[in-house]
């Protein structure tokens, strides 16, 4: 279906998530989607988490600014910021049938909490049943990349620094805050949370699909448009 041919009034919503690790480029392909979906007529949103809602952010902040956490209260407070995303922004654009486009959702609590944390998988997914009000994308997209590529990504020093001797002052992003509450956890860490989101695909194969992050930007551009296109025709 060519971007001429989308119809903007759909019979149902279409609800879309963009899941991977530091760095694998979510945001950006998130971004660019919501992009594409407009210029092709439809209305969508873009939602981040945790944020997207004035308690979201200020959840946001307080894990990005606190040292010390416990991953009990990390999962708590996520947990909360995403319970008022559903019942806030997400149920009411899915009762208008519009196109909701989210930057991390539930996976993303399995895969950092879970599989990252070591908390239990069994209570994060009833958890996540609570809070999400049985809510489920469609279709998520997971931009599967080594934690050592993305980390050089995000400019993480330990990682950059060796590899390939640039300044780390120019490298990478940091957090609006300032503050990096994930990037800097050891490489462990980011390995199990790669194997959980691949576990979490593996279960779950008709709504992920696993596209190779080190793919060219403008190729993953088009392979995630025209999958979204054939969703947009069922819709």
């Amino acid at each position: 279906m060519s971007e001429r041919q989308a119809k903007p009034d759909l019979r149902k919503g279409l609800f879309i998530s963009f899941e991977g690790g530091e760095g694998s480029g979510k945001s950006t392909h998130a971004s660019q989607l919501l992009k594409r979906i407009q210029e092709a007529g439809y209305t969508a949103t873009l939602i981040h988490e945790p944020g997207s809602t004035s308690l979201g952010w200020s959840i946001r902040e307080l894990a990005k600014s606190r040292e010390g956490i416990s991953p009990t209260a990390e999962l708590a407070l996520f947990a909360a910021a995403r319970a008022e995303l559903v019942e806030k922004i997400i149920r009411p654009e899915m009762q208008k049938h519009s196109i909701i486009i989210a930057d991390r959702y539930l996976d993303s609590t399995v895969a950092y909490q879970g599989y990252g944390r070591g908390l239990d998988l069994g209570s994060i997914e009833t958890l996540n049943s609570i809070v999400t009000q049985g809510i489920k994308p469609q279709r998520t997209f997971l931009l599967d990349l080594s934690p050592e590529e993305g980390l050089k990504r995000v400019g993480k020093p330990q990682l950059s620094l060796p590899l390939d001797g640039e300044n780390k002052e120019s490298l990478g992003r940091a957090d609006k805050e300032g503050q990096r509450r994930f990037e800097d956890e050891p490489i462990v860490f980011h390995r199990k949370v790669r194997q959980g989101y691949l576990e979490l695909a593996k279960g779950d194969p008709e709504r992920f699909i696993v596209l190779n992050a080190n793919r060219p930007v403008k190729e993953l551009e088009a392979t995630i448009w025209e999958n979204v296109q054939s969703l947009l025709i069922d819709s």
